[in-house]
């Protein structure tokens, strides 16, 4: 199987062929130089090109290799196949969204992933981001959501009985997509700088957006199992689903971390946050379970049971500081041994200014990976980085 990294290497070429070819430019802005019928493949054709270099690149923490300012290629129509034949005159009209065809998955994502695009810019951008475009990209997110069919939005895989396996992860990958922009556009304002009340609403969309990816988590694993809704279609979750789940419980993590490094009163109150991290670390909790009840699967696996159960430790650890109780965190499964790399991410997860989100994704990704220094003037980094070693995350089946 090819790596992520050769994989996005290789978009690079068929991107290099589909702009020689024009892919990029939509067909209506040279009349007569194709049919209705090829205009309609070439729009499709770009569409799963624009969003595998997206999610590609992002995985790589690297800007798309796409400029969106050269591009104006339409979305295509929510057609069946049946509807195109190669010698038509003129294209049927599009389908009502209401409709379900096998294509219209991907143009209910095509609105959310153009906003994950600019969301991922803004981030990786080298110059400072205003706070006011955050806000603004925050709007643009839900409301290209907010756009989706209703049957494409979330929805439990017990109250799914009737639709497919495709309907039901199809639901699941868009929903995991607007949230993990929402996730990567607020995660900044988790960090001790940006300890301003005016970034509290950032921090808050930050962690319940990674709440609700654990939640998905969580129902996906109930419906793998035997007997379960999905247990018979596993090979169908992605590996970008498997690093969205690592992604949201490292924000719990740090989250947590950075709440007790900064003496907040909510672990010694739970009224002063209306049960807020209790849910973090229930959530947390189960995560971990999760994890570990498929560390036998595969050793990428047992590596993120270990990473995350490290995690919560060191939470439980400073928690005994405030004379909290640490309930919550002691009933979570012990598992040994210990991963090579525990003292040096230990002392990441104490609670440093210096969180350097790159080095905590390769931690994650690579067990053989030599410490670098920390950089506390690199806020990115690059999620899910591809280094040599790193390994595939685990699958169900």
């Amino acid at each position: 199987m090819k790596t992520t990294s050769r994989q996005w290497f290789d978009m690079g070429i068929i991107l290099r062929l589909a702009f020689r070819m024009g892919y990029h430019r939509d067909p209506s802005t040279f009349p007569g130089t194709t049919t209705p019928f090829d205009s309609e493949m070439r729009r499709r054709v770009w569409l799963h090109i624009f969003q595998l270099d997206a999610l590609l690149s992002f995985q790589l923490g690297l800007p798309s290799m796409i400029p969106a300012d050269c591009c104006d290629t339409h979305v295509p129509r929510n057609l069946n196949d049946t509807d195109l034949q190669v010698r038509m005159s003129t294209l049927p009209p599009s389908r009502p969204s209401s409709e379900y065809t096998p294509f219209l998955y991907f143009i209910s994502k095509a609105s959310v992933m153009s906003i994950f695009k600019k969301i991922v810019a803004h981030t990786i951008s080298l110059a400072t981001p205003s706070y006011s475009r955050t806000t603004t990209l925050d709007a643009e997110m839900r409301g290209a959501y907010s756009l989706v069919p209703d049957f494409l939005k979330r929805r439990d895989t017990n109250q799914s009985l009737m639709d497919s396996s495709e309907i039901i992860l199809n639901r699941c990958n868009i929903e995991l997509l607007y949230l993990k922009g929402l996730v990567v556009l607020h995660r900044r304002y988790i960090r001790y700088e940006h300890q301003d009340a005016k970034f509290e609403t950032s921090r808050r969309f930050c962690v319940e957006a990674a709440l609700e990816i654990l939640a998905r988590q969580v129902d996906l694993h109930q419906a793998f199992q035997p007997g379960g809704r999905l247990h018979e279609d596993q090979w169908m979750l992605s590996s970008l689903t498997i690093h969205d789940f690592l992604l949201a419980a490292m924000v719990i993590c740090l989250d947590i971390s950075v709440r007790l490094e900064s003496h907040t009163t909510a672990f010694v109150d739970e009224r002063a946050d209306h049960g807020f991290v209790s849910r973090e670390i229930s959530a947390l909790k189960t995560s971990q379970r999760i994890w570990a009840a498929n560390s036998h699967r595969s050793p990428e696996s047992r590596i993120a049971s270990l990473a995350l159960d490290l995690m919560a430790q060191k939470v439980a650890e400073r928690q005994a500081t405030f004379s909290c109780d640490q309930a919550a965190f002691m009933e979570i499964p012990r598992v040994s041994p210990e991963l090579p790399y525990m003292e040096p991410m230990s002392e990441m997860i104490d609670g440093s200014e210096t969180l350097d989100w790159l080095l905590l994704d390769q931690y994650f990704q690579n067990s053989g990976l030599e410490v670098p220094q920390l950089d506390p003037e690199n806020d990115m980094g690059g999620l899910f980085t591809d280094v040599p070693g790193a390994f595939d995350p685990f699958a169900y089946n």
